[in-house]
């Protein structure tokens, strides 16, 4: 369900509210930069989003957003495929497809793509608009994207997808907890080696580091939603050290939490 139950979202992302942590999409998205550069990892696979280009990702792909350029603007489009189309449409055109087409990076330099990109356009435009028609344009608009979509070839989910699946479930799942190297590994029935070489293969990361990733943008959470205190925020978290806390903060942050706290509310 979306949102306010709406059957079709869309969110602007600055890089103030791009995450680094790993994410499974749980519908189709598509992710129009219209500003900045973006530097993601998809699935274990690096591309490199400049303006214009859009993502497309089915059901169940494994992000990771690496890097985002200052001054960055995005729109994400989040929609459950079978809503744009009759239940007999989409037993033909969607149900054979979902979970199966992977992803695809959308390029203005390709004529194909240019008027695909477009049409994206017109449906972020008119979900921003209060026309009465709004939802109905948009839908008929994602329904043209979509078909265009089911054409393309493919990129599929690498070799591990499950193991490393599994291993982020369990880190944000536990992560309140002071998780151990062997803890990670157990988890996706691995090695330590074998961890260790997933992690900075599908995130260019180690799992330790992954997992104060986790727990600090947890925490940066926590400081702009709540009125908690610093203390009690660390406290959450695991911490026994305010101290510690407020020096692991300021090395993921470049500031300490107080101070994150007053620029971003």
């Amino acid at each position: 369900m979306h949102p306010e139950g709406k059957m079709i979202t869309v969110e602007t992302w600055t890089e103030q509210m791009v995450e680094t942590s790993f994410t499974t999409s749980s519908s189709f998205q598509i992710w129009l930069v219209t500003k900045g550069r973006l530097t993601v990892r998809i699935n274990g696979t690096r591309v490199r989003l400049d303006p214009g280009m859009a993502l497309m990702l089915d059901c169940g792909q494994l992000t990771r957003v690496e890097r985002a350029e200052d001054s960055f603007h995005m729109d994400v489009i989040s929609v459950d495929p079978f809503d744009l189309f009759s239940p007999f449409l989409a037993e033909q055109y969607v149900t054979p497809y979902i979970e199966r087409i992977g992803y695809y990076v959308a390029h203005s330099s390709v004529p194909t793509d240019k008027a695909m990109l477009d049409t994206i356009d017109k449906a972020v435009r008119r979900l921003k608009s209060d026309s009465a028609f709004a939802l109905l344009d948009a839908t008929l608009q994602l329904a043209v994207v979509w078909r265009y979509w089911i054409q393309r070839t493919p990129v599929m989910r690498q070799h591990g997808y499950d193991r490393m699946d599994r291993m982020i479930s369990y880190i944000h799942d536990h992560d309140t907890m002071k998780l151990s190297l062997e803890d990670i590994a157990a988890a996706g029935g691995l090695s330590r080696a074998e961890c260790c070489r997933y992690f900075s293969k599908w995130g260019d990361t180690s799992p330790l580091a992954y997992v104060q990733d986790v727990r600090m943008q947890r925490a940066a959470r926590l400081l702009c939603e709540t009125d908690l205190a610093v203390a009690e925020v660390a406290n959450q978290l695991g911490f026994t050290s305010v101290s510690h806390f407020v020096q692991t903060f300021k090395k993921i942050h470049n500031r300490t939490p107080l101070a994150y706290r007053k620029q971003k509310t």
